[in-house]
């Protein structure tokens, strides 16, 4: 007999909050950041000029990126996620999605020769390249790292990967309200969650974090640049060209991030199937089919089940 005291010990604690606290700390850099935008955002902002000049690559890019990606590190390191948020365990299959990431890298190196060198000072091209770079830590720490974990702990891969790269093209957004045309700004969220396929394929198709972040910050590099030492107009063909080709690259990153997340969950979707069909040993067990052989399906379900084990 259960006495009160025990069945008090063993019903389950009723979840008062839906959401599991992973995913709300994988939520909230983002949040945050989209808050502090909205709110240093001004009507006045000039978008198109952002990176142009010395003086707005420091208070654009360099200064707010700093202590963005400062204070996104402390929270990193007293998760205890560093491990986790920047290195996978397993690398991304089949082999042949690594080519939409390798044509995006060829992308962004063919229009470094593009840029006008003489145009930009040594001065402005080092500090862009620190702020681009710490555009890279931060933005990437954030969605495919820290976001990535929060949505791992909820969700299965392939819906990380399509909630990933939705966040992350929404996240551009707030470029309306720093003075950036709104037709301009929903090219940029389409792109941006485009883009962020190629970025998710960087991390699983070479297991690290570094890879997203040293892409994002040459895509970044290449596109200031070319704006910044007039070579939109003077080079205007073959970026079109490469245009071309990085649009088909992203195209090509969508179907292999896609086929990639889905390959991870196909354990999971097995598991679930079979966990449903009792084995036709226990059926027997009970008395339903005493008699009768077992047949082959009887040994080859225990079998599926270990094979995909987490």
């Amino acid at each position: 007999m259960v006495t009160s005291e025990q069945h008090a010990v063993v019903r389950p604690r009723r979840r008062w909050w839906p959401v599991p606290p992973s995913l709300l700390v994988g939520l909230a850099p983002l949040v945050v950041f989209v808050g502090i935008s909205v709110w240093r955002a001004r009507p006045d902002d000039d978008y198109p000029t952002l990176g142009l000049t010395v003086d707005s690559v420091i208070r654009s890019l360099v200064i707010p990126e700093s202590i963005a990606a400062g204070v996104l590190a402390l929270i990193v390191t007293g998760l205890g996620w560093w491990r986790i948020a920047t290195v996978d365990p397993t690398r991304g299959r089949p082999r042949w999605a690594a080519l939409a990431v390798l044509v995006i890298v060829v992308v962004s190196l063919g229009r470094l020769p593009l840029i006008d060198w003489g145009e930009l000072s040594v001065r402005y091209v080092l500090l862009l390249a620190l702020g681009v770079l710490l555009v890279g830590v931060f933005e990437e720490l954030m969605t495919r790292g820290v976001l990535l974990v929060g949505l791992r702990r909820r969700l299965p891969e392939f819906w990380v990967w399509i909630a990933s790269c939705v966040l992350f093209g929404l996240l551009h957004f707030v470029n309306a309200l720093a003075g950036a045309a709104l037709g301009t700004t929903v090219v940029q969220v389409v792109f941006a969650a485009s883009f962020g396929s190629a970025l998710y394929l960087a991390r699983r198709m070479s297991g690290s974090l570094l890879l997203p972040v040293l892409i994002h910050a040459l895509w970044d590099f290449g596109s200031i640049g070319l704006t910044a030492s007039g070579s939109l107009t003077t080079q205007l063909p073959l970026i079109g060209l490469l245009g071309l080709v990085s649009f088909a690259a992203l195209l090509f990153g969508i179907v292999a991030g896609g086929v990639v997340a889905w390959r991870d969950d196909a354990g999971r979707r097995l598991r679930r199937r079979w966990r449903e069909v009792p084995s036709m040993r226990a059926f027997a067990g009970q008395g339903g089919m005493v008699g009768l052989p077992a047949g082959p399906f009887a040994a080859a379900r225990p079998a599926l089940s270990a094979s995909t084990r987490p």
